[in-house]
């Protein structure tokens, strides 16, 4: 069993950390967006402005062991867990549905197309232990949306939620509507957000202009007591957003979401629950740079099955099922000024393609003070494109690739005491390369500038990993956790200089190639701690660090975040809340050169937080981030597409206001 603090709850524009004990047996954390102060039936239920949030990777962010690369000042970060990033990562809503980005330089990261309006919890499975909803080897992020609610009469509810801050002029509002009776179900929602440039705390403009705008529908019919069925369609909307770190701005992204899902429970057999999960997605998203000299458009498509079969019989419990994923990604369009032809073999993504299909099982057995827990997963990954470049046929002489993926893990927890218990994991899992790794055609996708060709006939990447967790729980009063990891990854994907080809850009120093470099390996932890003072006043605290290197040379990986520690005070009563937190970040000076890393001081935060219940249904916020104006950025900042020394600063003081209402 592995028990974890839920680490974010945000009251009016407040960030606060809170715990809460939940029992799973795998390594998960429970992000829970709208909670209960306490567990008191008495005490107020916030509303949290991530429901405003536009950003979901900043979501993630406000957890220690997440970090973020930023690359627009206030648009998509791209979410970092112990050192793995992009298709390292499995970014998910409802177990299921994703979109891959269209634009080469993840301006529209699969991240950026949750809505977080609609979500009620993010599950982190840590690790390359969890393989149900879909490979991974660095960790799964699930994105929950509401759990239907039935009426015996017709009723109808929302909520309605504004915010304003400062730095920047950031105005964000969102809608819901929900429309409920006995078998049916409607909901309705909708955001639109956007900000100015912002300041840092020197006082300095940082380019950080955004537009976004969303809407939802969800219709949920309830067939009977245990089988309910739904239909879900989303549009997300980008317009006009600044990208300091790159040569280009977003000038729009237009993204189109559909899911089906069917639920159904059985009780009076072997086979508990069947789910069924039916989802596509479509990008077309356009960049261009200040002066409108050149615009390229570029799309990318989505599409996929999932189904799942759970059984239990007495202390065992078995999930087994199959996937399907389908992404695409091409160019659909270049323009240029006269004044700056461009002799260009072939395009960025050549019209390439990935399909995988998965067969995946889990397998519990409980004991009275024990639990063990095998997975198993493989998968079958055929890679193609359309239109090759001559470069990419000179290199590898074919473009199709079929790999046979096979992930395994298994765990075992102990409760010691009534008070301790402690949890081992092993896990072995791959992952073949994404369409960047095998078919980018001579773009800068990294923070060097170097323009990158992808290699289709890359192998695998293999994680090997364990996870050693010691819990500690004294009632309700203290709390207490530490999770240490090693992981030796293998056949690595990285990229490497090639200086026998010629970049197109003469901007550019060069070009670099996806290769398999060897072995590398990360080791760290992370630790939580919770202590509840009083019936008003408690506190938690948090760290977290991870240690990287390629064992072939003995550089750092590049892109590790530095250690990070985070502390909150908090006092809160059934109308009021106040908080401060503290955040402090390390000098990272564990750089790789190679890819024009640079390193970065430590700094230090404070934040202060209000909220007050108004009336029934009315909650009001405040909150001041970064109270000291303090000048700082974070690590996995990108440099300044204009000046490779500067990285994207932070915003400085930030004074936020905002209103929710639900009905």
């Amino acid at each position: 069993m592995r028990a974890k603090l839920a680490q974010l709850l945000f009251l009016g524009a407040a960030t606060i950390l809170y715990a809460q004990k939940d029992t799973i047996y795998h390594p998960i954390e429970r992000v829970i967006i709208n909670t209960a102060f306490s567990a008191k039936k008495t005490q107020i239920h916030t509303q949290s402005t991530d429901w405003l949030n536009h950003d979901a990777g900043k979501f993630l962010t406000e957890t220690t062991e997440f970090s973020g690369i930023r690359k627009s000042g206030n648009y998509a970060s791209d979410p970092v867990f112990r050192g793995f990033k992009y298709e390292q990562l499995n970014i998910i809503a409802d177990g299921a549905q994703n979109a891959v980005q269209a634009c080469p330089s993840r301006m529209d990261a699969p991240v950026s197309q949750i809505n977080m309006n609609q979500i009620e919890k993010v599950e982190i499975y840590k690790g390359p232990y969890f393989f149900r909803f879909g490979s991974s080897i660095g960790a799964t992020a699930n994105f929950v949306s509401f759990k239907p609610e039935f009426s015996d009469g017709f009723k109808a509810s929302g909520r309605l939620s504004t915010s304003y801050e400062s730095n920047g002029s950031i105005s964000r509002n969102e809608a819901t509507l929900n429309l409920r009776s006995k078998n049916i179900i409607s909901q309705f929602s909708g955001a639109y957000q956007k900000g100015e440039d912002y300041k840092d705390g020197a006082g300095n403009a940082v380019p950080a202009m955004f537009k976004r705008y969303n809407f939802g529908y969800k219709t949920i019919y309830r067939w009977s007591q245990d089988h309910y069925t739904s239909l879900q369609a989303n549009t997300n909307q980008g317009r006009d957003t600044d990208f300091p770190a790159l040569s280009m701005k977003l000038l729009y992204d237009k993204t189109w979401m559909f899911q089906l899902m069917h639920h159904s429970e059985f009780h009076h057999s072997l086979l508990k629950e069947f789910n069924f999960n039916a989802y596509s997605s479509a990008v077309h998203h356009s960049m261009g740079t200040e002066n409108g000299s050149m615009v390229s458009d570029v799309s990318s498509g989505t599409y996929g099955l999932r189904s799942e079969l759970k059984m239990m019989s007495g202390k065992h419990q078995f999930y087994t099922g199959l996937d399907y994923k389908n992404e695409r990604a091409k160019n659909t369009s270049l323009t240029m000024a006269m004044a700056m032809p461009m002799m260009r073999d072939g395009t960025s993504w050549q019209d390439s393609g990935i399909f995988q299909l998965g067969w995946f099982n889990e397998y519990q057995y409980s004991l009275r003070q024990s639990r063990l827990k095998l997975s198993y997963r493989m998968d079958y990954n055929n890679s193609d494109a359309s239109e090759t470049a001559a470069l990419f046929s000179q290199l590898y002489g074919k473009m199709n690739a079929q790999q046979l993926n096979h992930n395994i893990s298994a765990g075992f927890e102990k409760i010691i005491d009534s008070h301790s218990q402690i949890s081992f994991w092993l896990g072995r899992a791959q992952r073949s390369a994404g369409l960047t790794e095998r078919f980018i055609n001579k773009f800068p996708v990294g923070n060097d500038n170097y323009e990158y060709i992808g290699n289709p006939l890359l192998k695998p990447e293999t994680n090997n990993q364990a996870d050693l967790i010691y819990t500690m729980q004294l009632a309700s009063a203290f709390y207490f956790q530490m999770d240490v990891f090693y992981s030796l990854m293998q056949n690595y994907i990285s990229a490497v200089v090639r200086n026998d080809i010629k970049p197109t850009s003469m901007s550019s120093p060069g070009v670099r190639q996806f290769q398999n470099i060897g072995k590398a390996y990360r080791t760290g932890f992370e630790s939580q701690i919770k202590w509840h003072i009083s019936d008003i006043f408690h506190s938690e605290a948090a760290a977290a660090y991870t240690y990287a290197e390629d064992m072939a040379n003995k550089n750092p990986l590049p892109e590790i975040a530095p250690v990070d520690v985070r502390w909150k005070l908090a006092a809160e009563t059934e109308h009021f809340f106040a908080s401060i937190n503290y955040r402090f970040a390390g000098r990272q000076k564990r750089i790789n050169p190679n890819f024009a890393e640079t390193e970065t001081p430590d700094f230090s935060l404070f934040d202060l937080h209000f909220g007050y219940k108004i009336f029934r249904g009315g909650h009001f916020g405040l909150d001041i981030n970064n109270l000291f104006n303090r000048n700082y950025t974070e690590y996995l900042n990108r440099t300044l597409y204009a000046n490779k020394m500067q990285r994207i600063m932070m915003p400085g003081r930030n004074v936020g206001v905002s209103y929710s209402y639900d009905f």
